[in-house]
């Protein structure tokens, strides 16, 4: 009685079945051919996209070049200059510029510089 054969795996697809033995004496190296194929594939479907004139193929997105960093994202120095106007908001506003003031409930403002003043006198007294 014949044993039942175990189920093989299935077939690579046809473009990847080499022609050639993948080690042979003189040529070492068959995984890379295998990719340069596929490569030179896709170089002439690449040129076949260049040669179209009527714009119905697609371009391969192998040759497709990345977009640069500096496009998306501008670097801050290289940004135009501001206006004056808005530099002198800017600087109007800045936490640096900003003045901090006690306003007392009678609606008199001290500033920090008074305060500092003031303080210096009475800091002795109990």
């Amino acid at each position: 009685m014949a044993q039942p054969r175990s189920p093989q795996p299935p077939a690579p697809y046809p473009e990847e079945v080499p022609r050639t033995p993948l080690r042979t004496r003189f040529h070492l190296d068959g995984g890379r051919a295998l990719e340069l194929g596929k490569f030179y594939q896709l170089a002439q479907q690449h040129r076949e996209f260049y040669q179209d004139k009527t714009g119905t193929l697609y371009p391969v997105p192998y040759f497709v070049l990345p977009v640069k960093e500096m496009e998306r994202y501008p670097h801050p120095l290289d940004l135009p200059p501001l206006s004056g106007k808005t530099r002198w908001h800017l600087q109007r506003v800045s936490p640096e510029n900003l003045r901090t003031y006690q306003t007392f409930p009678s609606g008199k403002r001290v500033t920090s510089e008074e305060r500092e003043v003031r303080d210096s006198f009475f800091e002795y007294r109990a």
